[in-house]
C-alpha cells in the first residue's frame, strides 16, 4: 500500500514536471521535432488505448456470481435424513403412505421427543409409526383397545416438551391411536434450526456443541451463503464442505484445536475469520480485534449451554 502510494506520488510529479516543460519555447520545439516520428506518436497513443480496451473488456464482462444455498433445502434435506435414522435404528416405522419429500423441520426435529413420551407413558410400547409428516405430524400407536388414560398422559407430556406453539389432538380409530400434531408458531431461524446439527456434530466428534454454536454466530451468524476473508463460503468459512456439512468438519477440527492449543482461548482464536498467520498462536493477543471476538465467543456459550446445549 506504501510502496503504491509513493509510485502514484512521483508519477504525478514527473508529469507535473513535463508538462512545465513543454510550455516552454525549447520544450514545444522537442515535441515538434519527436512527434513527427511514427514509432514516437505510436508509443504515446498506444498505451492508454490499451488500457481503455482491457478496462472495457473487463466492465463489459458477465460477472460471474456465486451460486446461492437455499437453508430450507438444507433443513428439509437434514429433517428427511433424521427421520429416516430413527427408522434405520428401529425407534420408529415409517408408513408406506408417508411423504417425506417436505418435511417441516419445527415437526421433524421434535419427533425423538414425541416417541420419548410415548415410552414414558406406555408400560409396553410398540414401534412408533410415522404416518404423515409435511406441515403436520402424525404418529400413530397400535395394538391397544383402551388408551383413554394414556392418551391424557401422553398429550401432558408432549404439551411439556413442546410448549404452546403446537396444537395437539389424539386420535383413536380401533386399535390405532394417531398423535397429530401441528406448528404455530413463527418459522424457527437458522440459529435454532442449526442447534440440533450441532449438538449431533458435538455428539460424533466429542467437542463442545455450545461452544461450536458459538464460533458459528460470530463467524457467518448463520448464513449459508456467507463469504470470509479469501473467499471461503459457508457457517464457518472454511475452505471445504457445503451446507450443514461444515459443522461437522468444524466439530472435528474444534476437537483436535482443543487437543493441541494451550487453552480454550488459542482453540478459538483459529477460527477467527479472518485468515492470517497471527490466528494460529498467541500473538492474536495482540490485536484488539481479535482478543474482542474471542472474548465475545465465549461470553456466549454460557447463552447456548442455558438453553440446553452441552
Amino acid at each position: 500500500m506504501v510502496i503504491t502510494i509513493l509510485t502514484t506520488f512521483w508519477l504525478c510529479i514527473a508529469a507535473c514536471i513535463l508538462v512545465l516543460y513543454f510550455r516552454t519555447k525549447k520544450g514545444r520545439m522537442m515535441f515538434k521535432t519527436l512527434w513527427r516520428s511514427t514509432k514516437v506518436r505510436v508509443a504515446v497513443v498506444a498505451p492508454p488505448v490499451v488500457i481503455a480496451i482491457i478496462a472495457l473488456v473487463f466492465f463489459l464482462q458477465p460477472k460471474i456470481q456465486s451460486e446461492q444455498v437455499v437453508p430450507e433445502a438444507i433443513f428439509r434435506d437434514y429433517s428427511r435424513m433424521l427421520v429416516e435414522g430413527l427408522a434405520n435404528q428401529g425407534v420408529i416405522t415409517i408408513d408406506p403412505s408417508c411423504e417425506l419429500d417436505d418435511p417441516q423441520p419445527e415437526l421433524a426435529y421434535m419427533l425423538p421427543a414425541l416417541v420419548g413420551v410415548y415410552h414414558d407413558v406406555v408400560k409396553k410400547p410398540t414401534t412408533a409409526r410415522l404416518t404423515q409428516l409435511d406441515d403436520t405430524l402424525r404418529l400413530s400407536f397400535d395394538g391397544y383397545k383402551q388408551f383413554k388414560n394414556r392418551t391424557i398422559n401422553i398429550l401432558k407430556g408432549v404439551k411439556k416438551k413442546l410448549g404452546p406453539r403446537y396444537a395437539l389432538d389424539m386420535q383413536s380409530e380401533g386399535e390405532s391411536h394417531t398423535l397429530v400434531v401441528t406448528y404455530k408458531g413463527e418459522p424457527w431461524r437458522n440459529e435454532q434450526l442449526c442447534a440440533l446439527p450441532a449438538t449431533e456434530a458435538g455428539i460424533r466428534e466429542s467437542t463442545d456443541a455450545a461452544l461450536l454454536m458459538s464460533i458459528t454466530r460470530h463467524i457467518s451468524d448463520f448464513d449459508f451463503n456467507y463469504e470470509g476473508s479469501k473467499r471461503e463460503r459457508g457457517l464457518l468459512a472454511l475452505d471445504t464442505g457445503e451446507g450443514l456439512e461444515q459443522m461437522f468438519i468444524g466439530a472435528r477440527r474444534l476437537r483436535m484445536a482443543l487437543d493441541t492449543a494451550q487453552n480454550t482461548e488459542d482453540a478459538v482464536a483459529a477460527f477467527y475469520p479472518i485468515r492470517d498467520r497471527q490466528t494460529m498462536h498467541s500473538e492474536w493477543r495482540k490485536s484488539p480485534l481479535k482478543s474482542s471476538w474471542v472474548r465475545e465467543v465465549l461470553k456466549d456459550v454460557q447463552y447456548y449451554r442455558a438453553n440446553g446445549m452441552k
